[in-house]
């Protein structure tokens, strides 16, 4: 299990957002197509027919879920802040932790990156 889906597991985001969000990401910087994308999120699906490509409706409809998912994890935390319920410099160690080099972890690396997450995180809340 990769770091990200690690993190995912503790996260308001399902696997299948994740998963869109990347494509999304490689989508919008020209690198995927829009229908490749729907393809490589359409694995392991649930409902519908399986190994077959999700419409272009349905990719964006999770891509939409996640992505309001992200901005009301966001939105959470700076409540948490106003409220006094986190610390910012708290969050903003956790933020810096896991920022850009976080995408180039040896997997001994990611399980500790992980362990001192957990840690921070109970840090944090008040």
């Amino acid at each position: 299990m990769s770091f990200l889906e690690k993190l995912v597991t503790e996260s308001s985001l399902t696997p299948r957002q994740l998963e869109s969000l990347s494509s999304y990401l490689r989508v919008s910087t020209g690198e995927l197509r829009l229908r490749d994308a729907a393809a490589i999120v359409s694995k392991g699906r649930k409902k519908g027919e399986p190994n077959r490509p999700l419409t272009v409706g349905s990719y964006y409809r999770t891509v939409s879920q996640a992505r309001a998912n992200v901005r009301q994890a966001l939105v959470t935390v700076l409540i948490a802040l106003w409220l006094g319920v986190a610390r910012i410099e708290e969050v903003r160690r956790l933020f810096e932790l896991v920022g850009g080099s976080a995408r180039e972890l040896t997997e001994d690396e990611a399980e500790r990156t992980i362990q001192l997450l957990e840690a921070l995180l109970q840090r944090i809340i008040v």
